[in-house]
């Protein structure tokens, strides 16, 4: 009989975000706490964890009863399908995986130098999911298509947030 033992601790209460691709535990966590509402919340984080799905996987768990949308948007730019789970009394309650978007509103940067979106302060980024197998994404402006991986993502820095939302 093997005996499991637990590296990160289990959370009485707060949300686990699980199957983080290795190597991309501490841009989620940056991303997490760049959000003002989410800047206090302390976090355990477990990175390059053995893992049947990914080979290697890194983990967040953070104290706090719930994450905000726009966060969960945010992540699903650098790691679709990473699993969220609500934690009370020690169970999970509440389970989802985060997808690809289907629409990226001013958490990116247009790749086409000449796109508007790079020359006005004042016009926010917009992109459609033209096919989320592949992960390509329009731009509104431009048109340009780019893959999710090929589009810089924008951390919000404080006051300019509240003026998104």
């Amino acid at each position: 009989m093997s005996e499991t033992t637990l590296l990160i601790p289990k959370i009485e209460s707060g949300i686990v975000i699980d199957h983080i691709p290795a190597g991309k535990g501490l841009e989620v966590l940056e991303i997490v706490h760049s959000y003002p509402e989410m800047r206090q919340v302390v976090a355990t984080v477990g990175l390059n964890y053995a893992s049947q799905k990914l080979g290697r996987k890194d983990m967040l768990k953070l104290q706090t009863h719930s994450l905000p949308g726009r966060v969960m948007e945010h992540m699903a730019m650098v790691c679709a399908g990473v699993s969220i789970k609500r934690i009370e009394n020690y169970k999970v309650v509440e389970r989802l995986v985060v997808a690809v978007p289907d629409n990226i509103r001013g958490l990116a940067r247009c790749r086409n130098p000449n796109c508007i979106t790079n020359h006005e302060r004042d016009v926010q980024s917009r992109f459609r999911c033209i096919d989320p197998t592949s992960k390509r994404f329009a731009c509104a402006f431009c048109e340009g298509i780019f893959g999710l991986h090929e589009l810089s993502v924008i951390v919000p820095v404080g006051e300019h947030l509240s003026a998104r939302e």
